[in-house]
């Protein structure tokens, strides 16, 4: 059985490499991270994630905002 895939895309206020690798040791924590990325060149610091499991999107904007970077869900 393919375990489904889940993919978050969240708006953040990450600026730098130096953040991003902030976000790493947090996200390797977690197994059901599958992969993640941050587009610094866009006007929202998109951040997504794809989990292996049904994860909570709160659960992640938590995560993200305990490193002291702003996150929320970006709007459509």
């Amino acid at each position: 059985m393919i375990d489904a895939m889940k993919l978050f895309i969240l708006k953040t206020n990450i600026k730098s490499q130096l953040q991003v690798n902030k976000l790493r040791p947090v996200f390797q924590r977690y197994n059901h991270i599958a992969r993640w990325t941050v587009d610094l060149d866009d006007v929202d610091r998109v951040l997504k994630v794809e989990t292996k499991v049904d994860a909570e999107q709160a659960e992640l904007i938590n995560l993200v905002r305990k490193q002291g970077i702003y996150c929320e869900e970006l709007p459509d």
